[in-house]
């Protein structure tokens, strides 16, 4: 008996352990980043992201920042100036569904803007502060490429998550006529 109860403790454990570290597959976070290769791409379930980076000038580095949702992020992509041809970044997500942005100023002293694009329309304008921890959220209701454009100035990025819209199952099968 106690060698049963010594092998569900095991197993317990490692459940724990996997769950405490299993990464989440709707969240881009950035652990490795090569400056200057061009273009960066990074996966997650139904979007990736590409980031053209000519001046090789964005990085990623070690920063610790737990923002108002609860959610705590170790790594940040460091913009390194503003949206122009030679520092962009987009999404091509592929399904409907709720975008949230984790990012911050990189300056302590300046509120940064945060435009995100589709095509040439803007969807969201928003400010992050430095000291602000509060992600920006974007309701996605049409599939494609979007662009994150930061024009006041660099901004850290520490993570995107997107979850994808579940479609509503209608129990009446007169509603499906």
């Amino acid at each position: 008996m106690k060698k049963l109860f010594t092998t569900l403790f095991i197993a317990m454990l490692t459940m724990v352990a996997y769950a405490q570290f299993d990464p989440d597959p709707t969240m881009l976070t950035f652990k490795t980043f090569t400056q200057g290769n061009n273009p960066l791409v990074f996966n997650c379930d139904n979007m990736f992201m590409y980031v053209v980076d000519n001046k090789g000038k964005m990085e990623c580095d070690e920063h610790i920042r737990t923002f108002k949702d609860g959610k705590r992020f170790n790594t940040r992509l460091k913009t390194q100036g503003t949206t122009n041809r030679q520092s962009q970044i987009f999404l091509s997500i592929k399904a409907l569904g709720t975008l949230t942005l984790y990012a911050s100023s990189a300056s302590s002293e300046a509120d940064r803007q945060i435009v995100i694009l589709k095509g040439a329309k803007d969807i969201v304008t928003d400010v992050v502060e430095q000291s602000n921890k509060r992600p920006i959220v974007v309701n996605i209701d049409k599939v494609g490429e979007y662009q994150i454009s930061y024009p006041d100035g660099a901004i850290n990025i520490y993570g995107i998550r997107f979850v994808p819209k579940v479609p509503e199952i209608s129990e009446n099968p007169e509603e499906k006529k």
